[in-house]
């Protein structure tokens, strides 16, 4: 689900089952015009997701599917067969060996694959008496001292990936912001830090501040008392976060979201309110997927 919610590029449409969205008791998923709350087709489905470019995956009289911005089927199982799906559910696979591409529609006869990966240019290494350093490719120590901790940005550090090389480093309980070379961008002298998602936080005069690093400069982006937890994928917003045993999100320009959740996935592409799953929009608007 998280997969799909993240590569719809059209919010002008969505997909429920709420009964609230629809007049008959039904369970059936319905796709609908966003704006006027209309159905796109009069009949609908057992399991429908938001579509992704062109095509939606659907299931429809207990065979799975692929249909178009039209309602027709792109294509349509011939058994009952459960649907695969490829990592970040860029492909459908149908029956055990017929692939869909799900964004364009498109059938797929093979896919490329990589014979080896690409080796990272520096790695975190923990020394024998339980610090941390920097490794280059060369076996070398980037840090003259060892931390307690070193928090990377990404999983992998590449030489050409500038703006994405950074590291919290941790020594006596202070922190520090610097980059893959060594380069110190912060010093170590920060009572918190972390990423969230592109931010990097900073706990400073009882405040969380957010910034980001671009051309080899941090930019402020907000200053709050809200801590978030997890990464957003809406462009405007920063990410997620728990108050009073309950969730909302936190927008770049400083608001919250009117209503509060009992949770929000890891990536804020959905939420939980009482017995009703809900879908966040690319602009964190959200609409009701599913109710119990």
């Amino acid at each position: 689900m998280d997969n799909f919610v993240k590569r719809a590029d059209n919010d002008s449409v969505f997909v429920s089952n709420s009964n609230s969205q629809t007049t008959d008791d039904s369970k059936d998923f319905y796709f609908y015009n966003s704006k006027t709350k209309k159905k796109l087709f009069p009949y609908g489905f057992e399991m429908a997701y938001p579509f992704v470019g062109k095509a939606a995956v659907v299931k429809y009289k207990n065979r799975w599917g692929l249909i178009d911005r039209n309602g027709g089927f792109i294509f349509y199982s011939e058994f009952n067969y459960p649907i695969k799906l490829t990592s970040y559910e860029k492909y459908a696979v149908f029956d055990g060996n017929v692939k869909y591409d799900v964004k364009y529609g498109d059938f797929r006869e093979s896919s490329i694959y990589c014979a080896m990966p690409a080796t990272p240019d520096y790695f975190i290494s923990k020394t024998k008496n339980g610090k941390y350093n920097l490794i280059d490719s060369n076996r070398k120590p980037i840090f003259k001292t060892e931390m307690d901790s070193i928090i990377s940005k990404q999983e992998f550090i590449y030489k050409d990936n500038t703006n994405q090389n950074l590291l919290i480093l941790k020594k006596k309980n202070k922190y520090g912001l610097y980059l893959s070379n060594g380069n110190e961008i912060l010093k170590i002298n920060y009572e918190k830090a972390k990423f969230i998602g592109n931010y990097i936080m900073l706990f400073e005069n009882n405040a969380w501040n957010y910034y980001t690093y671009e051309n080899s400069k941090l930019n402020l982006i907000l200053s709050t008392s809200f801590e978030c937890i997890t990464p957003a994928y809406q462009t405007k917003v920063i990410g997620a976060f728990r108050k009073d045993n309950k969730y909302n999100l936190l927008k770049i320009n400083g608001e919250i979201l009117p209503e509060n959740f009992d949770f929000i996935s890891e990536n804020a592409t959905y939420g939980v309110k009482r017995n009703a799953l809900v879908i966040f929009d690319s602009e964190a608007n959200y609409y009701t997927y599913t109710e119990k």
